[in-house]
């Protein structure tokens, strides 16, 4: 008697420890796989910004040394060393290899090239670029 009913009750509870192992196991397994996928689809769409933020810095750096460039070109006479020196390592750092949305130190050196372009404006009296340049810190 008691015995028996206690192997059917041990029977249950095993049965019931067991499904809720399987629910548990199946809910973890597609917790994780949604939250992978938005993982994911965040981590795009940062990228995605970030990308484009320092695609367009980048190409404004880009199109001041060419202008710069043009101009020296025209009147070397005007230009003063300082000018020169400091678009010279301006492009050294625009020849590098576009910088990885997660290395901090590239975008220190695009905030680097940034002052570099705003002090040969100021030194050549010319025109600053946009204040509002995007931030490119995480």
């Amino acid at each position: 008697g008691t015995r028996h009913m206690s192997c059917d009750i041990d029977a249950a509870l095993d049965g019931a420890l067991s499904v809720e192992g399987e629910a548990l196991a199946a809910g973890y397994a597609d917790g994780r796989t949604r939250g992978a996928a938005s993982g994911r689809n965040d981590g795009w769409r940062l990228g995605y910004s970030r990308g484009r933020e320092l695609g367009q810095e980048l190409g404004r750096i880009r199109g001041r040394v060419v202008v710069l460039q043009a101009i020296i070109a025209i009147q070397p006479q005007r230009c003063p060393d300082r000018v020169r020196r400091v678009l010279a390592e301006v492009r050294e750092l625009l020849s590098e290899e576009p910088p990885h949305p997660l290395d901090e130190s590239r975008f220190d050196a695009i905030g680097d090239m940034r002052a570099k372009i705003r002090m040969i404006d100021a030194w050549l009296g010319g025109a600053r670029p946009p204040a509002s340049a995007p931030s490119l810190s995480f």
